[in-house]
């Protein structure tokens, strides 16, 4: 029963530093998508 909360816990937080990634990813690509963007239409 530890055993599996341990695991359990350890796939949660490997999701949250996932998550953590993407949404830091995302950020940093947003200027330059808006750019690449303004770019293309104007």
């Amino acid at each position: 029963m530890a055993g599996h909360d341990e695991n359990f816990k350890d796939d949660s937080g490997l999701l949250a530093v996932f998550l953590g990634l993407a949404v830091l990813l995302g950020m940093s690509a947003l200027p330059a998508t808006i750019g690449w963007v303004q770019l293309a239409t104007g």
